[in-house]
């Protein structure tokens, strides 16, 4: 079967049809991945490919227009410098009426107009001004992204044009994910407002044990206290014998 050209599916002509539990046999998407690159990191430059007119782009093309932009990008970048994302999903079901092509095919092919059709592939419905895909790096390698995603969108279907921003970082902590058997599970991501919430309970903690350290040292000199007791009592007790010691060196004085 000779597949049709692109520009008969291009326009947006009818609504949406999506609904795939009441049609059989549509074709599986051709995008194998959608985040590639380094995905545990925040990158300040953030260059987005936008399309400049609203269109339909098929699966077959966003996985030419990936498969390019991420080559370049592991060859010029590195994978370990950048973050590429597809951010379109290929939802719209794409029909066609088959009918036989080739010569002699206008007596063979005599059907009926405007049929339903069958199921041949699927495509992505995009706006004017949206963005199809991006990609996040550092300002060091912007000039190699740019030209890598301005190779892609040769495969687009639409006019696009390229626009870069600076992002604010979080400053968000996150580990690389730690293999635990045969499952990847993913490192925890430590914030700010996680680790200022985390100071403030330590605080109440650190309270407690001064506390517990104040009533300690109460309860010693509590004990010491008997000791004091017992040196007031041997003071009036010394008074007392020099008091009886007092007439006796009085008598012995008059003798």
């Amino acid at each position: 079967m000779v597949r049709k050209p692109a520009h008969m599916y291009r326009n947006i002509s009818k609504k949406a049809y999506t609904r795939r539990e009441y049609m059989g046999g549509v074709p599986g998407s051709k995008i194998v991945q959608f985040e590639m690159g380094n995905l545990s990191q925040e990158f300040p430059t953030e260059v987005d490919l936008i399309v400049e007119e609203a269109c339909q782009i098929r699966h077959s093309a966003l996985e030419a227009c990936r498969i390019s932009i991420n080559r370049r990008l592991l060859k010029d970048v590195g994978r370990s410098n950048f973050h590429f994302k597809v951010r379109v999903f290929p939802h719209h079901v794409l029909r066609e009426n088959k009918q036989a092509t080739g010569a002699g095919a206008d007596r063979v092919s005599e059907g009926m107009r405007l049929a339903f059709g069958k199921a041949v592939g699927t495509a992505a419905r995009v706006d004017p001004g949206q963005k199809i895909m991006t990609v996040f790096s550092t300002p060091q390698y912007l000039e190699k992204i740019k030209n890598a995603m301005r190779n892609g969108s040769h495969k687009l279907p639409s006019p696009s044009h390229l626009k870069v921003s600076v992002i604010k970082v979080s400053g968000r902590i996150i580990a690389a994910p730690k293999l635990v058997g045969e499952k990847v599970v993913a490192a925890p991501v430590v914030t700010e407002e996680a680790a200022a919430a985390a100071a403030a309970a330590a605080e109440p903690a650190k309270g407690a044990e001064a506390a517990k350290g104040g009533a300690k040292g109460g309860r010693e000199a509590k004990g010491a206290a008997p000791a004091a007791k017992g040196g007031k009592e041997a003071a009036p007790a010394a008074a007392k014998a020099d008091e009886k010691k007092g007439p006796a060196h009085a008598k012995g004085g008059k003798k």
